[in-house]
């Protein structure tokens, strides 16, 4: 794969993810394709949708945090590595979570999310 394409991958994922640490929506249409879909919510389709939930989860829970320890490109084709944590304590472990992305056209098309069951 194109190195320069997987770095550029990676760059949007985590700012997809930023957006959510930091409720700052405004690049969502620049991140997410028109036909995003979460699969883990699918009720939540496309850019508007998302800014919508992140507004709505940030003012809900604050202090939810996602902390991404490692992303891997390879094609079209994301995967994130990290946690979700809820609480100003960094010391205590957040739900281990594994997120798969499609990329399209340089953005973000599709996700799947997988999460620790132990």
């Amino acid at each position: 794969m194109n190195e320069t394409v997987a770095t550029a991958s990676k760059q949007l994922v985590e700012r997809y993810f930023d957006m959510w640490n930091t409720g700052d929506v405004s690049a969502a249409s620049a991140i997410l394709s028109q036909d995003w879909v979460d699969h883990a919510h699918p009720e939540v389709a496309g850019p508007a949708d998302v800014e919508r939930a992140i507004k709505q989860i940030k003012a809900a829970q604050p202090d939810l945090h996602f902390h991404i320890e490692r992303i891997l490109a390879d094609a079209d084709r994301v995967a994130a590595i990290g946690s979700v944590r809820q609480g100003q304590d960094l010391s205590t472990p957040g739900t281990g979570m594994i997120w798969l992305v499609r990329m399209a056209d340089g953005q973000m098309a599709e996700m799947w999310t997988y999460r620790s069951t132990t």
